[in-house]
């Protein structure tokens, strides 16, 4: 399975090209490591419960980045770093329009109030 340092060397290049130097350096890295200390722990957790897909879980997809989890992962981040400014960061962190990020803020809710 790819080291945790490889999780985070994939994630933290991803988002920095995603974010086009547009947040912070260190809030970059932060989340960065954030995340990918979670995936590392759901693959290496995935590994142990679903042998038969060890080999999906042997190295990190970019693919994953566009889970729910993952959204929730940079709002919340943003959210307890910057207050009442996590909307405008989150918006670029995740390559989103304000109506999508409403969107998904709404879905959320909605979600988690069933």
């Amino acid at each position: 399975m790819d080291s945790r340092k490889i999780f985070f060397e994939k994630i933290y290049k991803y988002y920095q090209d995603a974010s086009m130097d547009k947040i912070d350096a260190n809030y970059l890295i932060e989340l960065s490591k954030r995340i990918s200390d979670y995936y590392y722990e759901q693959y290496s957790r995935f590994r142990k419960q679903y042998p038969k897909s060890s080999k999906r879980y042997s190295e990190f997809k970019f693919e994953d980045l566009n889970h729910p989890e993952t959204v929730e992962l940079i709002i919340n981040f943003f959210k307890e770093k910057l207050g009442d400014k996590y909307f405008a960061f989150s918006k670029v962190f995740l390559n989103m329009t304000d109506s999508q990020l409403k969107s998904f803020e709404i879905n959320r809710e909605l979600y988690h109030n069933k």
